[in-house]
């Protein structure tokens, strides 16, 4: 590939880094934009070198692989490519057969992302790492201007979204690079901001008005199941918020957060009502066979391991809770040797501590709620518990679980007594500073 391509693309990501920099809300972040956009792009690259080089093979691997056949066909046959693209028309079972991800086209996010990286292959020259930078850069977009939101609305938690979104270690490394779960993350994350303006009466500018659609396009093909918890109770969460404007008694928070709670219940019940009529086991069905597959692959090291696990809703719910727990502090630092295994460990055993710190705060009174941060704690619940259920491979569960970590780390990171250390923590690398400065 010619250095011009790669000149054009730099020039091209830079030209993006630019306008986004440029945006009012990034303005919130601080010195923190630039430093975070580098672990971002960095995490991006070293994910590529990782599977290339370490495991030598992987979803990125094999989404990249099935891209190049595409870019091929753009090449050879582009009115053949273009209805490959817009409606699944392969043309071939030959072509069909070759594809990975192909067997429901139509519902495969996988081979949705095949595509996406098709088209980014004629930009780019097929270069993975180029690839890999304009998604991490999309999956940064959407973090920085979620964090940037919450940094306005509560200041006083400005540091934990600043860690949570642009720092917390596996969450950039799992949202970064040719992965469809950096595409996810982008997505929700500035969806979630949009709904944190919009609840808090921010005009909505026309620009935002025409990526809404795309944005959402993007979080739904991607994790569906997913949608499906956040997208209502983000909804929720609006309603009540603009009752608030006309109603003086949804104006006192302790009412929203009930209302919030009664909905959410509520919305538990009818959804067991429609799985009793409709009979709906499809889904519990479809839990437990991506469960049975990846234990399958797990047994040789540490994993979740739920007895007698079946697609009905009472063994479900008689998992829920170990399945919640694992899918946050699991694996633990003794549960393998391998290093990522006793990095992740490390991680977890971090979220463990920040946890009781939080249950701390809170027994004491000195924890703040609100409405938003109630709405993201029952995602975050719903979200780990499905994961959970799942995702029984540790490796598999640190990817997915970037959908609803960071939010559960800006919660804790934001307790009184997380607040207090990280201030003192602060305040010591200050003097160290000046110390330094001043033998200078």
């Amino acid at each position: 590939m010619s250095v011009l391509v790669y000149v054009l693309n730099i020039l091209l990501l830079a030209g993006m880094v630019w306008v986004l920099r440029k945006q009012s809300y990034t303005s919130s972040l601080g010195y923190a934009f630039y430093p975070g956009l580098v672990f971002k792009l960095s995490c991006g690259v070293l994910l590529g070198l990782l599977y290339q080089y370490h495991y030598g093979a992987g979803d990125t691997l094999t989404y990249f692989n099935g891209s190049l056949q595409l870019t091929a066909l753009a090449r050879q046959d582009s009115g053949a490519y273009l209805r490959l693209l817009l409606f699944n028309d392969f043309g071939s079972e030959a072509l069909r057969a070759s594809l990975p991800f192909t067997s429901f086209p139509d519902f495969s996010n996988s081979f949705f992302i095949i595509k996406i990286i098709s088209l980014l292959n004629l930009l780019t020259g097929s270069s993975y790492y180029l690839n890999a930078l304009y998604f991490s850069l999309f999956s940064f977009w959407g973090s920085a201007k979620l964090a940037a939101i919450l940094s306005k609305y509560y200041p006083e938690a400005r540091a934990a979204a600043i860690i949570a979104f642009l720092f917390f270690p596996s969450i950039i490394f799992w949202g970064s690079g040719l992965l469809k779960d950096g595409i996810m993350m982008g997505s929700m994350c500035w969806l979630v901001a949009f709904a944190l303006e919009l609840g808090k009466g921010q005009p909505v500018k026309p620009i935002t008005l025409i990526l809404l659609p795309f944005m959402l396009y993007i979080f739904v093909r991607m994790k569906l199941f997913l949608a499906a918890v956040l997208l209502p109770v983000l909804l929720a969460y609006l309603l009540i918020r603009w009752l608030a404007k006309y109603k003086p008694a949804f104006r006192k928070v302790g009412v929203q957060v009930m209302v919030l709670l009664m909905m959410t219940v509520l919305a538990g019940a009818a959804l067991t009502q429609i799985g009793v009529i409709y009979n709906l086991d499809f889904i519990f069905e479809q839990v437990v066979k991506n469960h049975e597959v990846l234990l399958a692959q797990s047994l040789h090291g540490p994993h979740i391991s739920l007895d007698n696990l079946e697609p009905t809703f009472a063994s479900m719910l008689r998992h829920a809770s170990e399945a919640f727990l694992s899918s946050i502090y699991r694996p633990f630092v003794w549960e393998s040797r391998q290093s990522l295994y006793l990095l992740t460990g490390a991680e977890n055993l971090l979220l463990l501590v920040l946890t009781v710190l939080s249950i701390a705060s809170f027994v004491n009174g000195k924890y703040k709620v609100s409405l938003f941060y109630v709405a993201l704690l029952i995602y975050i619940l719903v979200a780990a518990t499905m994961i959970g259920l799942s995702t029984p491979n540790f490796g598999s569960l640190s990817r997915y679980r970037i959908a609803f970590l960071p939010f559960l780390v800006y919660l804790l990171l934001q307790s009184y007594y997380a607040r207090l250390v990280m201030e003192r923590v602060a305040a010591a690398y200050t003097r160290l500073k000046a110390r330094k400065t001043t033998h200078l």
